[in-house]
């Protein structure tokens, strides 16, 4: 039976208050497989570097408990032009079969690996899995689980349920789709799912694969408007080059949950005049829909400030089933 080599690549730039727990989550895994780790940092100048190199020199010393076949650790300190070129850049230093990247402030959980390379063995059909995600604050605090779903290409364009610390892919998925768009700074992650979705077989593996840090100064704490704006794009490119005629005909619902989402998210984060660009959009697109009702509601509420809005989504919630949430909200 196949013994998989597993390669996990790390993008980095000043990140010691975090990178140790990601790089022990990584080398503590237990299993039969070999682990192919590089972490490529940016050039940081704070502490980062004397991290990486403790865990190369306890390694080389046999001071660190191997708990799988074998582990090559790996590393390299240079300037770079942001994360997506440092992932891509480690991915083609890499060997192993199987292949995924963790970003410096995030973190597997205990048996991850061992899972992952369970499932490929049993389904050799299968090129890409995920799973759910469990999300802290910087201290390391649990705000929330996001649960994933079975894969199917509309849902996850129109809402994005792959957490990309939970996504591991065979090699072959590289070989075939090629690497990470460099142009991309916050969805070179959704915009490989979309492309590698009209390839590659995806499949959900139920349960907590990775945790996802939310830190005060990483991309997900900033502003919303880049993000959504990026992902806009990522769609038009989609539709207009990978998609197929019985895909296109998604467009209009799609960017109407798009507009929603985006409206809902700016309005969490306080950024109303961009979330109410976001509704009005979703409105024009689809005028008779719950999302269109729901849209009205946050726009009456950001202009008489009463909360109407996150009440009549908490309420819906709790009234319909699971499967229609995920399908109305």
């Amino acid at each position: 039976m196949q013994v998989f080599t597993v390669s996990i690549v790390t993008p980095s730039y000043n990140q010691e208050q975090f990178i140790e727990d990601t790089i022990k989550s990584i080398l503590s895994q237990e299993g039969d497989f070999y682990i192919d780790y590089v972490v490529m940092d940016g050039g940081s100048t704070d502490n980062s570097i004397e991290i990486i190199k403790k865990y190369d020199r306890l390694l080389k010393e046999g001071k660190w408990p191997v708990r799988c076949r074998g582990i090559q650790y790996r590393w390299v300190s240079e300037k770079d032009k942001g994360q997506t070129d440092a992932i891509n850049k480690g991915l083609k230093k890499s060997h192993g079969e199987i292949v995924a990247y963790l970003n410096s402030d995030d973190i597997y959980l205990n048996g991850t690996m061992q899972r992952v390379v369970e499932y490929f063995t049993e389904n050799k059909d299968i090129d890409i899995i995920y799973g759910d995600c469990k999300v802290v604050d910087g201290g390391g605090h649990t705000i929330s689980i996001w649960r994933s779903r079975e894969f199917d290409l509309f849902s996850e364009l129109c809402r994005n349920f792959i957490y990309q610390p939970t996504v591991f892919m065979r090699r072959k998925v590289l070989d075939r789709i090629g690497y990470f768009n460099e142009g991309l700074h916050y969805t070179m992650d959704i915009d490989y799912w979309y492309r590698a979705a009209v390839h590659a077989n995806f499949a959900y593996v139920p349960g907590e694969l990775a945790i996802f840090r939310i830190a005060g100064d990483n991309k997900s704490s900033q502003s919303r408007v880049p993000f959504v704006q990026e992902r806009e794009r990522v769609l038009e490119t989609f539709f207009s080059t990978y998609a197929e005629d019985t895909i296109k005909q998604w467009k209009k619902r799609v960017f109407a949950w798009h507009y929603y989402h985006a409206g809902e998210q700016l309005y969490a984060r306080k950024e109303f005049d961009a979330a109410r660009k976001g509704f009005v959009k979703n409105m024009r697109l689809e005028p008779f829909s719950l999302k269109t009702f729901l849209s009205f509601l946050a726009i009456v509420d950001m202009s008489m400030h009463i909360r109407l809005f996150p009440k009549a989504v908490s309420i819906l919630g709790a009234i319909l089933q699971p499967s229609l949430k995920r399908r109305f909200i």
